[in-house]
């Protein structure tokens, strides 16, 4: 709403608040002049006539009903008028808000973005449009399940059940096409409200990291040695080919399961060892017997903690390779 649109709009509200008043106090000058004739033809009965009787008993019961008129249309348009006020507040709270999320998507460095029901998204950060390379009407009058990769959609229809189910979801990854033709992998963190019918989301563009990821997979994939990595509770989130293929299981098998499942296979260090490293965070090299597709092999081993960003140990990695090598 204009300023313009507020003066006249208010102004409107004081010259039917004026009106009302002039109307009322005119009114009641009516029933004083009416009570001062009353008074002065009971003083001089000679002047009682059936037009003054009509004067006196007609003029004030209508004078009296347009004054409770009058003061309920008062009543009424004060109350009109604070309800304008507090949705005027209403509507400058919500610009106030519009313009402060026009701003942050502005110079905000996430991709961010917020989705109807009807599976178009409704606004988009400028970060998304660069990372992408579409215009902003493109982004928004196409429904975004076609920027997504064919393969990642099943998953994307299930995490958006998910959410609409009330579930936040944090790092969720799908792969996005761009404008020239290739693929971004993104990774989302979202949550849906409800009442309001939208979905909004923040995601970070993970395309490089997950690419030097495969690239050092590959390179610990043609190594000689044997590598596995487990987190404090045992659970195996990582190994290379050697490691899989001395067990004789499929990576993918391998990987998100409890180290436990694979015990017999003597590859895993024992859990005493895993402590003396978690404890000392320090690592332990020692020489051992593995046996590998049933032949006993002499390896010389490392059992070596990892660290997070904060310094506390958020796994342990373990590299065997064959003495004398």
């Amino acid at each position: 709403m204009t300023l313009e649109d507020q003066e006249k709009t208010s102004g409107h509200f004081n010259f039917w608040l004026l009106q009302n008043r002039i109307t009322y106090y005119s009114l009641i000058a009516i029933l004083l002049l009416s009570a001062i004739f009353a008074t002065g033809v009971m003083l001089f009965p000679a002047f009682i006539t059936s037009q003054f009787v009509a004067f006196i008993v007609l003029i004030p019961a209508l004078a009296c009903l347009a004054v409770a008129t009058c003061h309920a249309s008062n009543l009424e348009s004060s109350r009109a008028l604070k309800e304008f006020q507090d949705m005027h507040n209403r509507v400058i709270e919500a610009e106030g808000s519009q313009i402060t999320l026009d701003r942050f998507f502005s110079i905000s460095s996430d991709l961010m973005a917020v989705a109807g029901k009807d599976g178009l998204l409704k606004k988009v950060s400028r970060s998304l449009i660069k990372t992408l390379g579409y215009n902003e009407q493109k982004l928004l009058s196409t429904p975004f399940v076609e920027f997504i990769h064919p393969d990642d959609r099943e998953s994307t229809r299930k995490n958006i059940e998910s959410l609409n189910m009330g579930v936040r979801s944090v790092g969720f990854e799908n792969r996005y096409q761009t404008s020239s033709g290739d693929y971004r992998t993104l990774s989302w963190s979202a949550a849906a409200d409800m009442e309001l019918g939208v979905r909004f989301a923040s995601a970070r563009d993970i395309t490089d990291e997950r690419n030097f990821q495969i690239r050092v997979q590959k390179i610990l994939d043609v190594a000689p040695f044997l590598l596995v990595v487990k987190d404090t509770t045992g659970i195996i989130t990582s190994c290379n080919a050697a490691f899989a293929n001395a067990i004789g299981v499929d990576r993918d098998l391998i990987i998100a399961r409890h180290q436990d499942q694979f015990k017999e296979s003597g590859l895993l260090t024992s859990f005493a060892r895993e402590q003396e490293v978690i404890e000392s965070q320090r690592a332990v090299t020692f020489d051992e017997d593995i046996v590998v597709r049933g032949v006993q092999t002499r390896y010389h081993s490392t059992v070596f903690p990892i660290h997070d960003q904060m310094g506390e140990i958020a796994s342990v990695g373990k590299v065997s390779l064959k003495a004398g090598n």
